[in-house]
């Protein structure tokens, strides 16, 4: 796949509400009847592709040579240069104009198309040239593109395909990558064909899960081939369908059998299958008893599905899914040249439109969409198909490269996409790092709104490392969604736990993850993972890392202080400079032996309820999860005592980023933002959190005052190289109840050398804390 680019100069200033109403999705009529503008009038499309094919074919034969490496702009910024200018539109597309072909790159002006990464594809493929029209940047050459413009810029608008005349009727099978005309309604022959491809070629990995255990009471499904539909019991074990969507909260939203329902039983019908679960109808909303049942087995009911219809477009059930019956879709940009060759928008990513719909940012569709095996989602312009193995969408025709998914053992025939290909973002149980994801010693430090992963890993084979942080990763995802109840904080994401279920030493406990057995040889897993949990957490909305994080965030006064869950707020299990939470408590896991660990002796407390459980004494969850304590009690804790941040002005080194796309040449960049300051305390580099409005000054005065404590409640040495962590809880007295404290945010210290530590006693020297004989009892 190769690029051309059209460039359009933007204008010296824009005013706000434009550059806002230029992001949203345009509707645009273009009137091919009217002439076009003295410069599209000269600009010969057709012979720019052909160009363009002819120097891209030329560099794969080896007679010619396109630019390598990745280049650096004057502004600090990274490029390529192997891209083929074909016309320089200067500022004409920021301006009016009755022109057709202008208003037609208009459209497409900025971003656009999917990314691949770069692989030697065979011979036996044909090329594929496409067009975008990207910013005139002053710094860049002509032929220069940034280095993230193909990954993140170009797939927000849509490339531009040139579909030739003979091309319009059939389909060339060698062509690895071309657009898909669209019609007013979605193709089914192409849904069906990813379905029957998925069925016969993936194998376990997308078919219905077997592992759970089975509903044995009130399951009904909605038979599709009567008319009018009906709801009916059956058993569990038959075939059927589930449909996922945004209820809302208009009238119109809340009848029994609203569009997006009966629309989604037309599409059931059409893909050959005859029952379809719904919850508003296959659930007894006035039964307490039987939505507690059913909402605690929706990890059953959505992996049970043969597929799941999504429906990402509309903010409620009355908009119904584009293109079914009477919903229209966004029409697909087009435009006929001359020669009777078709110009074709292909649309931005789908995942693009899914990502910021508003089905994206409820709780409740958060673990339908991430526990079904198969998702036919219905955006408001087409239909993307994604599966555990592999991603399609209607408007791009292109070669699903696949690959056998185990491939050391030579009997089993089950396939994944190929490494090369760009994943999904309806993350399983290993979430990031794509086919990367088990890699043993794999750190990811750097949270993001959207991960450019590629390739698929393995469905139910992730290993420890890999499942704690897709469970660290569902918890944030999970954490950005609004819910119209807190209460429903955790049974909204009860499924997303189920995926973990099957590594049995694992358990959350009030959404904090810890694990009951021993770690390191022979130390009591219990206590020293939840410790390392509980204070790793913290909130940060911006996907930068912070020396200083102060985020306005709101209690949940039903669950305790010390969770996640007891906040309304953007959770982050990742700190700088290059800590991760999986990481280090798999290590702390799978470690043979450690000499430098520690934890404080913690005690649970129910508050209604007589007696505690002892973590150094836990070796079962089942207690933890039958009385459900939420206090935490610390006797004779080691507390801060010292609360002044010094900026380091003697900085020795830095941390710095590599820039470049994936499968192509990379660069070392400068140094990320937060690194341009370091505070310490006591000489320990330091990174501190809070949940409540804090100002630097006050963090410090509060400490000093008493109304803040930190009290640590993990250090350890890191098992990556020679430096430790101490990890505090901070900590604000509780005004109705004198003797208890909330937990308000986190101190993360670097402790440095602990190589030449021998043991616990001297470690604590390098930390800035000391041992009080009071207790701590935090809510």
């Amino acid at each position: 796949m190769n690029f051309s680019a059209v460039r359009e100069r933007s204008p010296e200033s824009t005013d706000t509400e434009e550059i806002s109403q230029r992001k949203k999705r345009q509707k645009i009529e273009i009137d091919l009847t009217i002439s076009l503008c003295m410069h599209c009038q000269e600009l010969d499309l057709d012979a720019k592709f052909e160009m363009s094919f002819r120097d891209y074919q030329r560099v794969r034969d080896g007679t010619a040579a396109l630019p390598k490496g990745i280049f650096k702009a004057s502004d600090g910024s990274y490029y390529y240069k192997d891209a083929i200018l074909v016309h320089q539109f200067k500022d004409r597309l920021s301006k009016l104009s009755d022109c057709p072909l202008c208003g037609f790159f208009s459209i497409a002006k900025g971003p656009a198309g999917t990314s691949q990464k770069q692989e030697n594809f065979s011979k036996e493929h044909k090329d594929t040239v496409f067009l975008a029209v990207v910013p005139d940047v002053d710094i860049l050459p002509l032929c220069g593109y940034e280095a993230n413009w193909l990954d993140h810029d170009i797939p927000a608008t849509g490339a531009i395909y040139r579909l030739q005349m003979d091309g319009l009727r059939e389909a060339d099978p060698t062509e690895l990558l071309r657009a898909r005309e669209l019609g007013d309604e979605p193709n089914f022959n192409w849904v069906q064909e990813w379905l029957d491809l998925c069925r016969n070629i993936h194998g376990n990995a997308c078919r219905r899960q077997a592992i759970h255990e089975p509903i044995l009471r009130s399951f009904r499904l909605i038979d599709c081939t009567k008319v009018p539909p009906v709801v009916e019991a059956h058993n569990w074990g038959i075939e059927y369908a589930a449909l996922s969507y945004v209820w809302g909260a208009g009238p119109e939203d809340g009848i029994d059998w609203p569009k997006t329902v009966l629309d989604a039983v037309e599409v059931t019908r059409k893909l050959g299958l005859q029952y379809l679960w719904v919850d508003r109808l296959c659930i007894n909303q006035s039964d307490p008893a039987e939505k507690d049942y059913l909402i605690s087995r929706m990890t059953n009911i959505y992996e049970g599905a043969d597929f799941t219809i999504v429906a990402a477009a509309g903010s409620g059930a009355s908009h119904g899914l584009p293109g079914v019956r009477s919903t229209p879709r966004i029409p697909q940009p087009k435009y006929y040249l001359d020669s009777g060759n078709l110009l074709l928008s292909m649309l931005r990513d789908p995942r693009r439109d899914i990502l910021e719909s508003q089905y994206w940012t409820r709780g409740w569709t958060y673990q339908e969409g991430v526990l079904s095996n198969r998702r036919i989602v219905f955006t408001e312009s087409q239909v993307y198909w994604e599966c555990r193995c592999m991603t399609a969408h209607e408007s791009v025709d292109m070669t699903l490269f696949h690959t056998y998914a185990n491939k050391e053992d030579e009997e089993n025939t089950d396939t994944v996409m190929a490494d090369c290909m760009l994943t999904g973002i309806f993350k399983g149980d290993a979430y990031s790092g794509g086919c990367d994801s088990g890699q043993d010693d794999l750190v990811i430090i750097q949270d993001e709104a959207y991960r450019l992963d590629y390739g698929f890993p393995v469905h139910r084979e992730a290993n420890l490392r890999a499942q704690l942080r897709g469970l660290n990763e569902h918890i944030r995802e999970f954490s950005k969604r609004k819910l119209s109840h807190d209460t429903d904080t955790i049974p909204a994401l009860l499924g997303i736990f189920g995926m973990y279920k099957q590594t049995e030493a694992m358990c959350l406990f009030h959404g904090i993850p810890m694990w009951i057995g021993n770690i390191a040889g022979d130390v009591n897993g219990a206590q020293i993972t939840f410790a390392l949990s509980v204070s790793s957490w913290y909130h940060r909305t911006d996907p930068e890392h912070y020396m200083y994080v102060s985020t306005s965030c709101r209690r949940k006064s039903h669950l305790p202080s010390w969770t996640w869950a007891g906040w309304q707020g953007i959770v982050t299990w990742r700190a700088p400079p290059n800590l991760e939470h999986c990481a280090y408590m798999s290590d702390l896991i799978q470690a043979k032996r450690l000499n430098l660990l520690w934890a404080p002796d913690i005690s649970l407390h129910h508050p209604n309820r007589p007696g505690s459980i002892r973590l150094l004494d836990t070796h079962s969850a089942d207690r933890l999860t039958s009385e459900a304590p939420t206090l935490i009690e610390i006797k004779s804790p080691f507390i801060l005592d010292s609360f002044q941040r010094v900026e380091d002005t003697n900085k020795q080194w830095s941390w710095v980023r590599r820039v470049g796309r994936p499968g192509r040449e990379e660069h070392t960049s400068e140094s990320y933002g937060w690194d341009a300051k370091w505070y310490r305390i006591r000489r320990r580099l330091s990174c501190v959190a809070m949940s409540v409005p804090t100002t630097e000054h006050e963090w410090t005065a509060k400490h000093n005052s008493g109304e803040f404590v930190s009290v640590l409640m993990f250090a350890g040495e890191n098992l990556q190289n020679e430096h430790g962590t101490a990890r505090f809880l901070t900590l604000r007295r509780v005004v109705s109840a004198t003797d208890r404290w909330e937990r308000v945010g986190t101190l993360y210290l670097i402790t440095p050398f602990l190589g030449k530590c021998p043991n616990n006693q001297v470690m604590f020297k390098k930390i800035p804390a000391s041992r009080q004989s009071q207790r701590i009892v935090i809510q």
